[in-house]
C-alpha cells in the first residue's frame, strides 16, 4: 500500500514549502492553493481557473488563479508531491528490507541453536505472523509430508484449521501444485481458482491463501501455508518474506534430520562395535596346543564381513576323552544372523549334555530352530566328536560344505557322507553319522563358504580347487600356521576387493608321528 501524501504539509513545511511560497511571492497575480475540501492552504483568493494537483493520477487539491501561472504552479506542486511519494516509497522499501533482514537474522540465530523440528516450526510461525495483517481470521501451518502418499502432517499450527499433530488426508489443489512445482503461490480469491474448485481437500470456506514450499535442493517435503477465511489481499512482499522463511526453515529441518541421522548412525556403530566385542568374546579361545604339551593342536579364526558375523565355531569336551567340534554358517549376515548364531551355539551346548552322537545332536537341534522361526533363518552345520585316545572322528553334516582331511603325506581329500539339510528349514528330518580314522600327523580343516566364495575384483571365486591345491603337500608345524597360510593366499587372491561374506576357519592337527 502506497504511503499517504498530505498537501497541507507539503505546502507549509520543508524544502518544498519554501519553493512553493517563493513562487507565490514572485507572481504579480494572486494564486491560491486549495485542498480537496476547498479549504485554503496558501494565498487569500480562490478566484480564477482551477488546476488540479495530482500524484499518480489521484487528486490532492487545486491551484486557483490566472491560467498560465496557476497551471505552472499546479504542475510544480504535483512534481514535488510525486518526489515526496517516491521518497516515502523508498523509505518504506528500505524499512521493509531492514525488517526482512532483521527477521531472517533473528530467526537464523534461533534456528542455529535449535535441534528440535517441532520447536523450529513453532519459531517460524511466530515470526511469520509478525509480517501478516493484524485482526484477520488467519491460520498458519507448517505441513510435512507423511509416510502415506497424499498425506500431510501438521508439524506446527496456529488457528483451528491446522491443529498441531493432525494428519491432513485431503490436500487442496493449490497446495498440491506447490508440492509438485516447488514454487510459492499467492491466491487472494481462492474460490475462483480452478485448482481449488477441482479439489478443496480439508480447507473449506476459505478466502485467500499464501503457500510456500519447504524444499531442499532435490526434494520438496512440505509447505508453509497461510490461510484467511476473511477477504484479504496478500501482497507480493508478504509472499516474498514467507518464501524466505520457508527456505530457511526447510534448510534447518534438513540439517536437523541429518544431525539426527548421524547421531543414530554413530550410536548404531558404537552398538555394533560393542556387539562385535561381545560376539568375539563368546568364541572359545582356550585352544589345546602342542606348545602346551597337548596331543592335538587346535586353532580357529573368524573375520566378519560386517561388524558382527553369522558364522561361528565352537569346541568343548563332552568328557575326558571326547572333544566336540562344530562350525556353522547362518543365512544372511549382520545383527540378525549374529543373534541367530548365539541361539544355535547355546542350544548345541545344552543339547550335547543329553546326546553324544553328532547326528543325535543335530536331530534334537533342528526342531528347536524351526519353532517360531518367522524370519525363516537357517544354519548350515558340520558337527563332529573326536576320541582323544583313538583319534576316531565321528561326524554329521547339516548342509555344510565338507571339511578337508590333510594326511601326513600331504594328500588332501574332502570328507564324504550324506550332506544333510540345513537346520531351521524343515522339521522332522533325520541326520546320519560317518566315521573317519585319523592318524598321527593328520590334520582336519573346517571352513565356511566365505573362503571358497571369496571374490577378487573381477568377481572370480577363490574356489575349493585352489584351496585343495594350496594344501596339497603343504608343510606346516601347527594349526595356527596352517590357517595363517590359507588366509595369506586368500587375501593375495582377493587383492583388496571388498569382503563379501563372513570367513571362518578351524584347523585340528593330530600329534606328530
Amino acid at each position: 500500500m502506497n504511503p499517504e501524501i498530505k498537501l497541507k504539509r507539503l505546502c507549509q513545511k520543508g524544502h518544498a514549502a519554501k519553493l512553493i511560497q517563493h513562487f507565490l511571492a514572485d507572481r504579480k497575480q494572486p494564486l491560491t492553493i486549495l485542498d480537496l475540501n476547498g479549504d485554503c492552504l496558501l494565498g487569500d483568493s480562490n478566484t480564477g481557473e482551477r488546476h488540479a494537483i495530482t500524484v499518480e493520477g489521484n487528486p490532492l487539491g487545486w491551484v486557483c488563479g490566472s491560467s498560465e501561472d496557476a497551471a505552472l504552479l499546479a504542475a510544480f506542486v504535483s512534481y514535488m508531491a510525486q518526489k515526496e511519494l517516491e521518497s516515502k516509497l523508498l523509505a518504506q522499501e528500505t524499512l521493509s528490507k531492514y525488517k526482512e533482514l532483521t527477521l531472517l537474522y533473528e530467526l537464523g540465530e534461533k534456528i542455529a541453536a535449535c535441534l528440535d523440528i517441532d520447536e523450529l516450526a513453532h519459531l517460524t510461525l511466530a515470526e511469520a505472523r509478525r509480517f501478516l495483517p493484524d485482526g484477520q481470521d488467519i491460520h498458519l501451518g507448517i505441513l510435512l509430508e507423511g509416510t502415506e502418499a497424499g498425506q500431510l502432517t501438521v508439524c506446527a499450527g496456529q488457528g483451528e484449521l491446522f491443529p498441531t499433530g493432525a494428519k491432513l488426508l485431503g490436500i487442496d489443489g493449490i497446495t498440491q501444485q506447490v508440492l509438485a512445482s516447488g514454487n510459492t503461490e499467492i491466491v487472494n480469491e481462492v474460490w475462483q481458482d480452478p485448482r481449488y474448485q477441482a479439489c478443496a481437500g480439508v480447507l473449506s470456506d476459505i478466502s485467500a491463501m499464501l503457500c510456500a514450499p519447504l524444499k531442499t535442493r532435490d526434494k520438496t517435503f512440505g509447505v508453509l501455508s497461510v490461510i484467511s477465511r476473511e477477504a484479504v489481499s496478500f501482497s507480493a512482499a508478504e509472499a516474498k518474506v514467507l518464501n524466505l522463511l520457508a527456505t530457511q526453515v526447510a534448510l534447518a529441518i534438513a540439517r536437523v534430520h541429518l544431525i539426527h541421522e548421524r547421531v543414530a548412525q554413530e550410536r548404531l556403530q558404537e552398538s555394533l562395535k560393542l556387539s562385535h566385542s561381545i560376539q568375539m568374546g563368546m568364541l572359545s579361545t582356550a585352544f589345546p596346543r602342542f606348545s602346551d604339551g597337548q596331543p592335538i593342536d587346535l586353532f580357529a579364526f573368524m573375520e566378519p564381513a560386517r561388524e558382527v558375523s553369522g558364522d561361528f565355531y565352537d569346541f568343548f569336551h563332552l568328557d575326558n576323552k571326547t572333544l566336540l567340534l562344530v562350525i556353522g554358517d547362518v543365512s544372511d549376515k549382520g545383527v540378525p544372523a549374529a543373534l541367530f548364531m548365539v541361539m544355535v551355539k547355546t542350544l548345541i551346548r545344552a543339547i550335547a549334555k543329553q546326546y553324544t552322537q553328532p547326528h543325535q545332536i543335530l536331530a534334537a537341534l533342528n526342531p528347536e530352530l524351526c519353532r517360531d522361526n518367522e524370519a525363516s533363518m537357517f544354519v548350515t552345520l558340520f558337527l563332529a566328536t573326536l576320541d582323544l585316545d583313538t583319534y576316531s572322528l565321528n561326524y554329521s553334516f547339516g548342509g555344510h560344505n565338507p571339511p578337508l582331511h590333510l594326511s601326513r603325506y600331504g594328500i588332501v581329500t574332502m570328507l564324504t557322507g550324506d550332506s544333510g539339510t540345513a537346520l531351521g528349514i524343515i522339521d522332522g528330518i533325520s541326520f546320519s553319522s560317518q566315521t573317519l580314522q585319523l592318524s598321527l600327523g593328520d590334520s582336519l580343516l573346517l571352513y565356511t563358504d566365505g573362503i571358497s566364495e571369496a571374490m577378487d575384483k573381477d568377481y572370480n571365486a577363490y574356489g575349493e580347487i585352489r584351496l585343495c591345491g594350496l594344501l596339497t603337500g603343504l608343510a606346516y608345524s601347527n594349526a595356527q600356521e596352517l590357517i595363517g597360510t590359507i588366509m595369506t593366499d586368500v587375501l593375495a587372491f582377493t587383492a583388496g576387493a571388498e569382503q563379501s561374506d563372513d570367513i571362518t576357519l578351524m584347523a585340528l592337527q593330530i600329534g606328530r608321528p
